[in-house]
């Protein structure tokens, strides 16, 4: 079997469908499925790379606008590779590649994975569902959505019906194990906050990840508190205004970019991870994996049609709160660590979840059969 996953971006670009499009990839290839990549080399020229044993093709990409890389050779290059797979698995949203579909037809069976709906951009969504999302959706011979929420609360649950399935994102829990953390970047992190009790929260600095709730929060937070946000972003100027403007110089702090090799040091040095996200943007959350496979406990948010609080079961791996509500931010992060005998349950909650429920080999096993499902051997 044969499969040309198409995503926006590929590793070393960094987010969760990147993580997600690399997982089946390598996974896929190792099981004996042909995976390989075609996705977009923005602002560059076309790149053709040799992986693991598959390929990743990045279609040179002059222009990205409204976040959608906009490829002529994109559609070219999905003109002249198509015919060579049974499978295009899609990694949406993603309106470059729907309008590539669109444009040449593959005689081909088409794979949904659906990562989110398009959320912020409305009045482009608005053109993009009648133009390309609608018959996309109908096009499809399977959908992938990793909960429940991603299926049932999208705009297109009408025609996913009778071919969805539902594959949780995994990760490999290894790399976060104690003895593989970076014990230099761990002691630095000691040093530097000693005494400390660390809230740890990572991602874009971005309106829809929430940080500015999590500022808010950090206020009400105990002195010997404090917030750690990694990550870098449109909002960085502005969320330092805000941690001079609460005076939280001491108990907040932007930490910019964390290199690859030193977050799990992070995860480790803190005492909760926090996912303050407040839309149906975020509706995973990969990084609540990497905090249970680090045995922390996780507050997150119940947004209404996301799969955050799926993944983040409350009071079993962590505490889940209404969005946008700094008050019980506050309040989640100060139970889990009043409790020690609760904060253990969920530590040791998060570790087992990530090592079964979220295994690598449960998104492998879920993906493959979907694949056997449509084009039996």
């Amino acid at each position: 079997m044969r499969v040309l996953h198409l995503g926006k971006y590929f590793p070393p670009y960094t987010g969760g469908v990147e993580t997600v499009t690399f997982e089946l990839a390598q996974g896929m290839t190792r099981r004996g499925v042909v995976s390989d990549v075609l996705c977009f080399n923005p602002g560059g020229p076309r790149l053709e790379e040799r992986w693991e044993g598959y390929s990743v093709t990045r279609a040179a990409t002059p222009l990205v606008a409204a976040s959608t890389p906009l490829s002529p050779d994109f559609v070219r290059l999905l003109a002249r590779m198509a015919p060579n797979y049974d499978i295009l698995h899609v990694h949406c949203p993603n309106p470059m590649a729907a309008l590539a579909l669109r444009l040449i037809r593959p005689k081909v069976k088409i794979v949904l994975h659906w990562h989110s709906d398009v959320i912020r951009q409305k009045r482009f969504n608005q053109i993009y569902r009648l133009l390309l999302g609608n018959w996309l959706a109908a096009r499809a011979d399977a959908v992938v959505g990793a909960t429940p929420a991603h299926v049932e609360a999208s705009e297109y649950a009408h025609a996913f019906r009778g071919k969805s399935h539902i594959v949780p994102f995994c990760l490999d829990p290894a790399p976060f194990e104690p003895q593989r953390v970076d014990q230099n970047a761990l002691s630095r992190l000691r040093a530097r906050y000693s005494g400390k009790k660390a809230v740890f929260a990572l991602g874009r600095l971005i309106s829809y990840k929430g940080f500015d709730v999590l500022l808010e929060a950090a206020k009400q937070l105990p002195d010997d508190w404090v917030v750690l946000i990694g990550g870098t972003g449109p909002l960085e100027i502005e969320l330092r205004a805000m941690i001079d403007q609460l005076g939280l110089t001491g108990k907040a702090e932007l930490l910019g970019r964390i290199p690859q090799e030193e977050i799990s040091a992070h995860y480790q040095f803190c005492r909760v991870f926090c996912l303050p996200s407040v839309t149906r943007a975020e509706m995973y959350g990969m990084v609540q994996l990497e905090a249970m496979a680090s045995g922390r406990p996780v507050v997150s948010t119940r947004i209404e049609g996301s799969g955050v609080p799926w993944v983040n079961r409350h009071g079993v791996t962590g505490l889940t709160v209404p969005p946008g509500d700094p008050g019980a931010l506050a309040l989640a992060l100060m139970e889990i660590d009043a409790d020690e005998e609760r904060y253990q349950a969920m530590s040791q909650n998060g570790l087992l979840a990530a090592r079964e429920r979220f295994a690598p080999q449960i998104m492998l096993d879920g993906v493959e059969k979907m694949y056997r499902d449509i084009v039996p051997a």
